[in-house]
């Protein structure tokens, strides 16, 4: 059952994301911004030993399908706020909704297009390579979608290589993925509808509004 301190964490959320188009995933401390093909999701984690708040700020790609909602680019921001009192904590979480609410802002500005985001995510994508070569992620595969869906198809299916060509398990599902999408980065349109029928899914899933796929 929600206590005082959920009551107080839902109050900030909603004055400080609500006027920047956030909703609320039901009774959760999840709250998300729908840009599309893609989330601004803030989260306001609970602790499992104690009262209070963590809190995540990111993106969540509606290409991606691996779970209803995850945190593919950002992510922890503040530490753990404790709860002690009403007012203590009202101060505190105002403190992190406004953090949220910045940080948000900042993602929109970010990824307020594909090519742009292509290329963000592209060179997030070599640096972290650069750092472990032979190290799969999740950031080559987005990488690789964004850029197969601005028409950077040689890109795009170095982004699937690398994940393909990567020590990691064969058996896996970002494996399995990235070679089902390193088969379609030769033909873009073939991409663009796999990808536009996820992004639909996902949609469905969270019950968000029909979505045109020309958007895309």
């Amino acid at each position: 059952m929600p206590g005082p301190h959920d009551k107080i964490i839902a109050n900030a959320a909603k004055a400080a994301l609500r006027p920047l188009g956030f909703q609320r995933k039901g009774q959760s401390r999840l709250w998300f911004r729908d840009h599309s093909w893609w989330l601004t999701v803030v989260e306001f984690q609970p602790s499992s030993w104690s009262k209070g708040s963590y809190l995540n700020v990111g993106a969540h790609w509606l290409w991606m399908d691996v779970a209803p909602i995850s945190f593919d680019f950002g992510g922890r921001l503040e530490g753990f706020e404790e709860y002690l009192s009403d007012e203590q904590f009202a101060v505190a979480v105002a403190r992190l909704a406004d953090r949220a609410a910045d940080e948000a802002r900042r993602l929109a500005a970010m990824f307020s297009s594909l090519p742009d985001t292509a290329e963000i995510l592209l060179e997030q994508a070599r640096t972290e390579a650069r750092q472990a070569p032979t190290h799969p992620s999740w950031m080559l595969y987005n990488a690789g979608v964004a850029a197969g869906l601005v028409g950077r198809n040689d890109e795009a299916a170095e982004m699937f290589g690398r994940v393909l060509n990567g020590s990691g398990d064969q058996t896996s599902v970002l494996h399995l993925k990235a070679e089902r999408m390193s088969n379609l980065a030769s033909d873009a349109a073939t991409l663009r509808q796999a990808a536009a029928s996820t992004i639909a899914q996902q949609r469905e899933t969270l019950r968000l509004s029909p979505w045109d796929a020309s958007q895309l």
